[in-house]
């Protein structure tokens, strides 16, 4: 009876300290007890049973093993929105304190919450730190495919984004969402700060709805963080966790565009106002054959037969020299900078600022005396770290600065205005120690290299990652979005499968890179799957080799792809393209996209199969709501029809659409009222002189460039002579019985 008594007791008193914080959606059920938090929005239990843990000076703990002090709110109006912070005060020991601060604001799909231990007695250290450690568990989604999402921290080594079953646990890095690929519902929760510390996000799910636990932690550090150490711990008076967002969204799409958008009220983009970059790098084909002839000649030809079709974007464009510019003596380096200025364009240039790929101890640091790569290399356990092939050099190491100030000067002297900087994740590892005292984490090195070399670099140059983590991401203008891509459809699926899942990241970038865009050794339609995937990522980036002695296949498919003014305009308009379809399994990538200009929605169709497949997408999908018909126009064919309520393509195996919907009219010449376009074949196909027709006798036929302008058109045939026109790719649209069929043909 006793005993009861004293439960009963224990219970009234835990139920005496609850107390309910509530603003706008957001609602946090707070035990003054032990800390431990219920987290509700629109009544739905987001975080059930919440409380931190934490690491001090090596040793683990967790805010129910500490004594409380006070729970007090505060109004807050930020950056983030307008609201109220609920602080949570525990005793560590006599001179150390925690609190854990929940960020609840009006009117937004997310709340905020971080740790911060603070000491009276000196500096103390911490390389764990996690606000969201849930021990409850919660049914957020409905019932159907529901999906766990693994982020990886950078894209080295080819690594894939992954849409995990439900029934697992999936760690993500810096972000992690988990969703459901039928509603589009989802919860998404992120590390929106990173001066210090590499995050996880880590979910683990049973059956197909329950979410068993989450955990949002400071202090990542594995495999794919690349690191062979253990985390740095910070250290100070003061040491905190990132401040972290837990958003429950209606659309999981949304919640990720959300997230980039508050990571950059955090740390503003690198300003940048010149539009997006059209891109030309010599290590799609020449790689390390690239030198002043070559890198010139291929200037002229992209000057006379590409940007005089519309490649460049306010005027101009890139020619970006790859690894082995120094092939080039200084003079012609400077002479290359000189002939494409004359020619309407800029000069890229590309270095590793925290690689030292000659591995020789010995060597003297560019820019110094007497330092030795050996003093500047960063080591793991004694031992210099290596990756990759090449050594990882310290970024706060006044040798490494010295050699920024040797290239960047150089890169300014010769004029070059675009640098693509590679290999960056050798900069952001953990390390012994670093030349910096001051420094105890990766990160913390990495963004002083990265300050450091964006103030030599003065605005004076586009600044475009390569190789490197996600984040952080102030100090570039761009960065590309996967690993090595070239011109096969395999490269196509893999560069697409980062943009399914990381295209919200031009929300902290100002553009995504879809890398090398490569034609040669391929046929017209890998090719067009390979444009394709570069105008859905971001920017554009032509890889062939243009010179005299380049391939003329090559040159002519660039001159035939390129001579599109709808898709180069769409180029300048868009960022990257959302996945319409968030169904792809596994690690493969989505077969729609889609983004919306002004009135103007654009969608992407892909068919990596071996079989022609319809396609079909709804417009209530894209947030098209009328009572009016919409022309849907196909971007490459040219072809154009009336829909109402859904698109519908017949997409060839291995081939992609790419279509306009807005409202307008259709000409005679594209289209015959609201039908669907057939395609049909015709012979022989090449042709140097006629060409029949696999259909009836065709009311009309219109012939069109492949740039879409039309330059022939017959009536009532069968066969048409197309021996006047010139050499090249020609696309066909036959209009027969009220239908209207298309093709394409090659006229030798």
């Amino acid at each position: 009876m006793k005993r009861s008594i004293i439960l009963l007791c224990l219970a009234i008193a835990a139920h005496a300290f609850a107390a309910d914080y509530s603003v706008g959606k957001w609602r946090l059920n707070l035990s003054s007890a032990n800390g431990v938090a219920n987290l509700y929005k629109d009544g739905a239990l987001v975080l059930s049973h919440n409380k931190s843990i934490f690491k001090l000076d090596g040793t683990q703990l967790d805010l129910t093993e500490l004594e409380m002090v006070s729970v007090t709110e505060e109004a807050v109006s930020d950056g983030f929105g307008t609201g109220k912070r609920v602080d949570v005060v525990a005793k560590v020991n006599d001179t150390v304190s925690l609190t854990h601060s929940y960020y609840l604001y009006e009117g937004v799909d997310y709340m905020l919450t971080k740790l911060v231990l603070k000491s009276s007695a000196g500096d103390i250290r911490s390389n764990y730190m996690s606000p969201v450690a849930t021990t409850g568990a919660v049914t957020l989604l409905s019932e159907g495919d529901n999906r766990q999402l693994f982020v990886p921290f950078d894209n080295d080594e080819w690594i894939r984004y992954k849409s995990n079953a439900f029934g697992s646990t999936t760690n993500s890095y810096e972000v992690g969402a988990l969703y459901s690929a039928d509603t589009h519902e989802g919860l998404v929760m992120g590390s929106i700060e990173h001066t210090q510390w590499k995050s996880i996000i880590i979910s683990t799910t049973e059956g197909t709805t329950s979410i068993k636990s989450l955990t949002a932690a400071a202090g990542a550090s594995d495999w794919c963080t690349r690191d062979i150490l253990h985390h740095g711990a910070v250290k100070g008076t003061t040491v905190a966790s990132p401040l972290f967002m837990v958003g429950l969204f209606d659309d999981w799409r949304e919640g990720m565009e959300t997230f980039g958008d508050l990571c950059v009220v955090m740390a503003p983009k690198m300003p940048w106002d010149g539009g997006k970059p059209f891109v030309w790098n010599s290590w799609g084909v020449l790689q390390t054959s690239v030198s002043y002839m070559n890198a010139s000649q291929s200037a002229l030809f992209i000057a006379d037969s590409l940007m005089s079709r519309g490649y460049q974007n306010n005027g101009t464009m890139y020619m970006d020299l790859d690894s082995y510019w120094d092939n080039l003596t200084g003079s012609d380096l400077r002479r290359f900078t000189h002939f494409c200025s004359q020619h309407g364009q800029k000069a890229g240039i590309y270095w590793t600022p925290f690689v030292d790929w000659a591995n020789n101890p010995e060597r003297i640091v560019e820019g110094t005396t007497d330092v030795k790569y050996k003093d500047i290399w960063l080591y793991a356990d004694g031992k210099p770290i290596k990756r990759t092939g090449a050594t990882a050099c310290d970024p706060t190491h006044p040798g490494t600065k010295a050699r920024m100030v040797h290239f960047i000067n150089n890169f300014h002297y010769w004029g070059y205005e675009f640098l693509k900087l590679d290999f960056m994740d050798h900069g952001i590892l953990e390390a012994d120690s670093w030349y910096d005292k001051n420094v105890t984490t990766g990160v913390e090195a990495y963004c002083q290299g990265m300050a450091y070399l964006d103030s030599l670099v003065d605005g004076k140059m586009y600044l475009n990652l390569s190789i490197a983590p996600l984040f952080p991401a102030q100090f570039a203008h761009g960065r590309r979005i996967a690993c090595d891509a070239y011109g096969s459809i395999g490269n196509s699926e893999y560069t697409l499968n980062s943009t399914t899942y990381g295209w919200w990241l031009d929300h902290v970038y100002h553009f995504n890179d879809p890398d090398n865009i490569v034609f040669k050794g391929y046929d017209l339609k890998t090719n067009r799957v390979r444009l394709a995937s570069a105008l859905v990522t971001g920017m554009l980036c032509l890889g062939d080799d243009y010179s005299k002695s380049g391939d003329e296949s090559a040159k002519e498919r660039a001159k035939q792809l390129i001579e599109n003014p709808r898709l180069l305009q769409m180029a300048r308009e868009t960022k990257s393209f959302r996945p319409l379809n968030t169904k792809a399994t596994g690690d493969k990538a989505t077969d729609r996209y889609y983004t919306i200009v002004a009135d103007t929605c654009f969608v992407a169709l892909f068919n990596f199969g071996g079989r022609k497949t319809k396609m079909q997408v709804n417009f209530s999908d894209l947030g098209i709501s009328t009572t009016d018909s919409m022309v849907v126009e196909e971007l490459f064919l040219g072809s154009a029809v009336y829909a109402k309520e859904f698109a519908q393509e017949l997409v060839p195996a291995q081939d992609c659409h790419i279509l306009k919907i807005y409202k307008g009219t259709i000409s005679p010449e594209t289209a015959v009222g609201n039908i669907a376009v057939e395609k049909f074949t015709c012979s022989p196909n090449p042709t140097d002189s006629s060409l029949r027709l696999s259909l009836p006798e065709a009311d009309e036929v219109f012939v069109y460039s492949f740039a879409g302008s039309l330059v022939a058109r017959y009536g009532n045939v069968s066969k048409i002579d197309v021996s006047q026109l010139a050499s090249g790719t020609y696309l066909i649209r036959a209009l027969s019985n009220n239908r209207v069929y298309v093709s394409e043909f090659i006229k030798q």
